[in-house]
């Protein structure tokens, strides 16, 4: 077993068997789900548009869903991509890094809202245009065209991970309102202040209703690490008034992470959310249990989600 060095805390990453995860969950706690798409949810492929999400790791979301489990994605993926991937499960998504945010979710079907960001569309359009033309000489490099960033991808030839940082940093000289996130891979220009850590917070502040709800995020990347910080710093309120909650970082693979938790693979993800909803099922059959026991909501041992 391998653990992930945490770089913020002097401290080694747990890892979680999968089929073990409800050991790590509470019954009287509320919990939300935060997930990543890319080496979460999809597999890697040589061209991003190949990837998808299992249809059964899709149901599996879908009857977690159904149990009340707020779901969210945060992902680099454009907000028409990840829909697409998703189809035909309806959630709250933070795309583009956190760029595009759109609200909507199956209970809210008519109403989607969706937040963009300010950016400077003409800096951008100037961005790409040099980006493609420093890359002429390179025909392994993909440039993925997204509608609020530019993303570089050297999947098909990892040696060239130098020479896109090298094309990406150059451009950027002239432009200081934009910055790199590099993640598996890719280079990708978006603007600055824009992270996977403020689109968890916003999409959180959205959910929170009158219940604390514990998130947990997985992900697997660099760029995924400020979700990581962000939900693990979040204080969140238990039942008992002296104790508090921090959020779950979930990373998936073994590298350095500021994650508190691990697994090694995206087969393991199936299996944590797996898990998870029997977690969701045994709860909902105990607050069955005690309301058939007469039991009033004040007492209850258990309680069901919202």
């Amino acid at each position: 077993m391998i653990s992930g060095r945490n770089p913020n805390i002097d401290m080694l990453s747990t890892y979680i068997q999968p089929s073990k995860f409800a050991d790590y969950l509470s019954y009287q706690q509320d919990y939300c789900l935060f997930l990543d798409i890319d080496g979460t949810l999809a597999g890697f492929t040589l061209n991003p548009k190949n990837s998808v999400v299992p249809n059964t790791t899709l149901t599996l979301l879908k009857k977690i869903q159904n149990h009340g489990v707020k779901i969210a994605i945060v992902t680099g993926r454009s907000l028409v991509e990840a829909r697409q991937m998703l189809s035909p499960i309806q959630l709250p998504i933070a795309a583009t890094h956190g760029l595009e945010i759109a609200f909507d979710d199956a209970e809210d079907r008519d109403n989607d809202d969706i937040n963009v960001i300010h950016i400077d569309t003409t800096e951008l359009m100037t961005i790409k245009q040099l980006i493609i033309q420093s890359c002429t000489p390179y025909p392994d490099l993909t440039i993925e065209n997204k509608p609020y960033s530019v993303a570089l991808h050297y999947r098909q030839d990892p040696t060239l991970a130098d020479v896109a940082d090298n094309i990406v940093s150059e451009v950027l000289k002239s432009y200081p309102d934009w910055i790199v996130k590099r993640g598996k891979c890719v280079c990708e220009v978006v603007p600055k202040g824009i992270n996977k850590g403020a689109a968890i917070l916003t999409l959180l502040k959205k959910m929170q209703a009158s219940e604390t709800l514990c998130p947990i995020f997985i992900g697997d990347d660099v760029t995924d690490e400020a979700g990581f910080m962000a939900i693990q710093a979040q204080e969140q309120l238990v039942e008992k008034p002296e104790k508090t909650m921090t959020g779950m970082g979930i990373k998936v693979g073994s590298e350095p992470t500021c994650a508190h938790y691990y697994v090694h693979s995206i087969e393991e993800v199936s299996g944590l959310l797996d898990s998870f909803l029997t977690f969701c099922q045994t709860r909902a059959t105990l607050s069955s249990v005690s309301v058939d026991a007469g039991f009033s909501s004040a007492d209850k041992a258990v309680r069901c989600l919202v």
